[in-house]
């Protein structure tokens, strides 16, 4: 299973750490992974391209099953621009853990 953990401070989200694996088919098949991959990748170039926020990004290349986007550093994170990207980003998260709950967890810690 895929947990996607957000990371929300003052209203703001700052973060997404995800792990594991979806395990939804055959390496390869694995339509939950691929979903959660086009989405993750797609925030970081939509971050970066539509918004000007360059967000710090994490992965293990070797193993996989980890990614971390992180923007707390970024004195822009409350931008509207960047927010909108982000919280699109939960959302299609959120629905698609609806849609496949046996796969993918979505958790927003709010400090």
């Amino acid at each position: 299973m895929i947990h996607a953990t957000f990371i929300r401070r003052k209203g703001n989200l700052e973060s997404v750490e995800l792990t594991g694996h979806a395990g939804s088919g055959e390496y390869g098949f694995d339509i939950v992974c691929a979903a959660v991959s086009t989405l993750s990748i797609n925030l970081v170039n939509s971050l970066e391209v539509l918004a000007d926020c360059k967000a710090d990004l994490a992965i293990d290349e070797i193993d996989g099953g980890y990614m971390k986007i992180d923007i707390s550093h970024i004195t822009r994170k409350t931008d509207e621009k960047v927010q909108l990207l982000f919280g699109s980003f939960l959302l299609g998260m959120t629905n698609l853990a609806e849609n496949s709950q046996e796969f993918l967890s979505v958790q927003v810690i709010a400090n």
